[in-house]
């Protein structure tokens, strides 16, 4: 807990963390065909990181190779060697994640996840049914609850919120272990 603390505030004060927090998948470690043979492809998210920094700039190089060496250091903790292993590597900043998917300061959860943004209130009290007060559009991005931080989930629910609004059944799309089955949704 100290850590994720001391992350956040690093990156309240523009600072990339000491510590970074990562999370780490390995994506072709079920879909073998997005790497080559023995290779595979790794992302890591960064929780924490700041948007502006108190000291530099994204957009230098130097900055961008130094803040990646320092995440792959943390990830060798943990998988030896892993630095070395790298053929290459892409990495998107906060700056970087708002030019390219115009996503406000750079946040992927479309805007905090305090307390005073998640269940009944996410996005803002009254919405978070996935219904607008503008018939016909509904939310379904990291903004609806339950958050970003549920992959899908928003997209999941607001399909079926549709489906219901058009009174017709719907269907629940669910993985259960490495198959997917379906389940009819009766309307009401």
């Amino acid at each position: 807990m100290q850590e994720l603390d001391e992350a956040y505030k690093d990156a309240l004060n523009g600072r990339p963390s000491a510590r970074p927090l990562i999370e780490l998948t390995i994506p072709s470690a079920v879909d073998p065909t997005i790497a080559p043979p023995g290779k595979h492809v790794i992302n890591m998210f960064v929780q924490y990181t700041p948007f502006h920094l108190a000291e530099g700039s994204w957009q230098d190089q130097e900055t961008r190779a130094a803040f990646a060496k320092k995440c792959f250091s943390i990830v060798d903790e943990y998988a030896p060697g892993f630095s070395s292993s790298i053929v290459g590597y892409d990495m998107l900043t906060p700056p970087d994640l708002e030019r390219i998917f115009g996503l406000t300061g750079g946040n992927i959860f479309h805007g905090e996840m305090g307390l005073d943004a998640l269940f009944l209130l996410r996005p803002i009290k009254g919405w978070a049914h996935y219904r607008t007060p503008l018939a016909g559009l509904y939310l379904c991005g990291a903004g609806a609850h339950p958050g970003g931080g549920v992959m899908g989930a928003p997209g999941r629910n607001a399909a079926n919120v549709v489906l219901q609004d058009m009174g017709r059944a719907g269907l629940i799309v669910c993985r259960k272990w490495s198959r997917y089955s379906v389940q009819k949704l009766e309307s009401d």
